[in-house]
């Protein structure tokens, strides 16, 4: 008779302290799992604990980020709310100006953007120049090209309304200079105006002749005016 069939195999104590439930489970396992699979059985055993430990962190993890998520949403939808009701109940611009100035300060970073394009649009309305400036200069640090022209544009109209002509110029040249083809008329446009307004006729005529090369419709005869004009003077 062979003398292995009376020897029993190795490490057949399953570790109890992991508790007598999933220690007669694992037992279950041992007898159902083949010999090659022994060595990951016994891993599993010595290691239950720590991986049950491992586990449970990455399941709270979870849990918390999901919750702390969750949690942002509904702050966002009340922020949102709430700026639902200044631009509804704020009628006179001064005073929205000022609810939008102190709901900024909390206001969730997806909503900013939007905080910032009301706060400047309701400042230039009230004649509140400098902080429209304020806030079309924050949102020329937008990610968004685009955003960052529609900024760009609104500061240099903030500028020229609050007679500094040659400051929206400047910036206005700048822009375009690295703006894409696209944006090329309508900051032209503005260029034209700023530089009529600081006296500088010489870029004005260039501005309304590019204009009156490029430009299509209506406004066509008004850009081929004004250059004829400027010419004149010059």
């Amino acid at each position: 008779m062979d003398e292995n069939k009376d020897k029993a195999p190795a490490n057949t104590q399953v570790n109890t302290s992991v508790g007598p439930g999933v220690a007669e489970q694992l037992e279950q396992i041992k007898k159902a799992v083949p010999d090659t699979s022994q060595r990951l059985y016994e891993f599993l055993v010595d290691n239950l604990k720590p991986i049950a430990v491992g586990c449970g962190v990455l399941i709270l993890a979870v849990a918390v980020y999901s919750g702390v998520n969750h949690w942002r949403e509904r702050q966002a939808a009340k922020a949102a709310d709430a700026l639902g009701v200044i631009l509804i109940e704020k009628t006179d611009v001064k005073t929205r100006v000022a609810a939008l100035e102190a709901f900024l300060k909390d206001a969730p970073g997806s909503l900013r953007p939007t905080v910032l394009l009301e706060l400047a649009a309701a400042s230039m309305v009230a004649g509140q120049f400098d902080k429209a400036a304020q806030a079309w200069t924050e949102l020329e640090g937008s990610s968004s090209p685009d955003m960052k022209i529609i900024a760009g544009i609104g500061h240099s109209r903030s500028l020229l309304l609050a007679g500094k002509a040659a400051e929206a110029l400047a910036l206005l040249q700048a822009l375009k200079a690295k703006s894409p083809e696209a944006y090329a008329v309508p900051l032209t446009r503005q260029i034209a105006v700023a530089a009529e307004q600081a006296g500088d006729a010489k870029v004005a005529l260039e501005a309304y002749t590019e204009l009156a090369a490029k430009a299509e419709g209506p406004g066509k005869p008004f850009f081929e005016f004004k250059a004829n004009q400027l010419k004149a003077k010059s």
